[in-house]
């Protein structure tokens, strides 16, 4: 017992005389006096990795969803872009055929986008009769949008311009709570020109 007291001593002895001499040295090269002082205590660093965790991982968390949140509206917006794209040139290559352009431009990108709430669409078409005089409908929201004087304002080689916006909720992955009340909102718009054929 007493040898292994006495050799416990020692160690402790070691230690702190291996500090010792650390401080000593380090004083003989001009370090600063906290420097010195930090070389007398037993410091352990075992809890650092967590400390540091703590303060990185909530600003990680905050650029990881909002990049997701960033990825998933570009993603929307492509959608939109690709509806509103199609249904501009499918109503611009049926001049004569069909009786009200607008309800069918609403009609062909809401039937695209299924998934999304057809309340939430603001619908604006601009279209350019023969004599060059520009006829402007809307922006109407909903299924409410339609123009059947539009019909006869279309005009061979002539422009149609149709833009759509989508009202649209940024951070849409933090809001899985039932009880969030953190919904930031915008408007996806897109407009696409078109010479009716």
């Amino acid at each position: 017992m007493k040898t292994f007291l006495s050799r416990g001593v020692r160690q402790v002895r070691g230690r702190f005389g291996a500090k010792h001499a650390e401080a000593t040295a380090g004083a003989a090269a001009g370090r600063p006096w906290r420097g010195r002082i930090r070389s007398w205590l037993p410091i352990d660093e075992e809890g650092n990795a967590l400390v540091e965790l703590a303060f990185v991982a909530p600003i990680m968390m905050i650029m990881l969803t909002g990049l997701a949140s960033f990825a998933m509206a570009l993603y929307s917006y492509q959608q939109l872009g690709y509806a509103v794209s199609s249904a501009a040139q499918q109503v611009g290559a049926e001049q004569g055929l069909i009786t009200d352009p607008c309800a069918t431009l609403e009609s062909d990108i809401t039937s695209a986008l299924p998934g999304w709430t057809v309340s939430k669409f603001s619908f604006t078409t601009t279209i350019t009769d023969s004599s060059g005089s520009a006829h402007t409908f809307g922006p109407l929201a909903g299924t409410s949008f339609t123009c059947t004087s539009g019909a006869g304002d279309m005009a061979l080689n002539e422009p149609m311009t149709v833009t759509v916006s989508y009202q649209y909720n940024w951070f849409s992955i933090l809001t899985w709570r039932p009880d969030n009340t953190f919904t930031p909102s915008g408007n996806l718009t897109v407009s696409e020109a078109v010479l009716v054929e």
